[in-house]
């Protein structure tokens, strides 16, 4: 059972600023496009049937989704960073 498993120091450790910051930039950018696109579906809803609108949008991704993931991921990912930082600056 112990095998694979995680010290507990895992969630203290940060990753390089250049590289949180790049995927910062990465995940804003996706999130810039999967606004446009979750905009433009809700001004083609206007006059639609909900049977219409699921019909129309099967096989499709679905930005609000995997917009509400992106902003998740990214104010998690942010917070454990500044969290990670605070304490080493404090502790060392």
């Amino acid at each position: 059972m112990n095998l694979h498993r995680g010290s507990w120091t895992e969630g203290l450790k940060t990753t390089k600023y250049e590289d949180h910051s790049s995927t910062n930039e990465k995940t804003v950018k996706q999130m810039i496009k999967l606004s446009k696109d979750y905009n433009d579906r809700v001004q083609q809803e206007d006059g639609k049937t909900a049977e219409e609108m699921v019909v129309e949008n099967v096989g499709k991704v679905d930005p609000k989704r995997h917009l509400e993931n992106h902003v998740a991921d990214l104010m998690a990912s942010n917070i454990v960073q500044s969290l990670g930082t605070m304490l080493c600056t404090v502790v060392f």
